[in-house]
């Protein structure tokens, strides 16, 4: 079921922390072009989310 959350800026540190904990996690990997490729595309998602005004209606899944 998917439904939407207000961002706050609590909800935006959950969500960072999601990121930061996948990219340490990755790191333990052989650096190899698929792990560098998904390290970046977290971090573009971070500085995405970064940028998001608080009270953006975010989708969620439960």
């Amino acid at each position: 079921m998917e439904a939407y959350k207000i961002l706050t800026p609590k909800f935006r540190q959950e969500i960072n922390q999601g990121f930061d904990s996948s990219i340490e996690e990755l790191r333990e990997c052989e650096p190899n072009a698929l792990v560098i490729a998904r390290i970046e595309g977290l971090k573009m998602w971070k500085r995405y989310i970064d940028g998001l005004p608080d009270g953006v209606l975010i989708p969620v899944r439960k």
